[in-house]
């Protein structure tokens, strides 16, 4: 969506140079700080990475973030960017705004079902982290309940369960 604005203002890509982010805590310190807290998404997407990291593996993580998720956002954020040069009215919803009318109702129900998966993959992003944390003694030893035999990844830390029960359709086992 974003790209049609990128090519109509293509000084935004000016925007990728880090040596901006400097300037900015240099001349305006108070607005990089605020900066840092938009950006912090960032580390909350990174911690689902991880997450999915143990489920998925390196390459496919690697290979998904550099050929389609990286583009995308810079293109998308970097549209909004343009779009807001053009109408700095547009700052209420620079997102839907790159949109067509038609593509609303399909953006909001992509948007639904992302916030969705995010929120998943950060509730297994804990438990991955929880178990990992059991294994090298950061935490007391817990119950963890693998629920996929095809993926180590995929825990469960109930609050009582039985160590030999079927989970999910994968053999549950546990380590003490």
């Amino acid at each position: 969506m974003g790209l049609n604005q990128i090519i109509q203002h293509p000084d935004v890509l000016r925007a990728l140079n880090p040596i901006h982010i400097i300037d900015l805590f240099q001349t305006e310190p108070k607005k990089g700080f605020l900066a840092l807290g938009s950006i912090f998404l960032v580390v909350t997407g990174g911690e689902a990475l991880y997450a999915d990291m143990g489920n998925f593996g390196r390459r496919p993580i690697t290979l998904v973030w550099y050929g389609i998720v990286l583009p995308g956002l810079v293109c998308n954020y970097l549209g909004q960017a343009a779009l807001l040069i053009d109408d700095p009215g547009d700052i209420e919803s620079p997102f839907y705004r790159l949109a067509p009318d038609w593509g609303i109702t399909p953006l909001a129900i992509l948007a639904t079902m992302a916030s969705v998966i995010a929120s998943q993959a950060l509730i297994s992003g804990a438990f991955s982290l929880t178990a990992q944390a059991v294994q090298l003694d950061y935490l007391p030893r817990l119950r963890i309940l693998h629920t996929s035999t095809h993926h180590k990844g995929q825990v469960y830390v109930p609050l009582d369960a039985p160590m030999d029960r079927q989970v999910d359709g994968g053999l549950a086992s546990s380590w003490r």
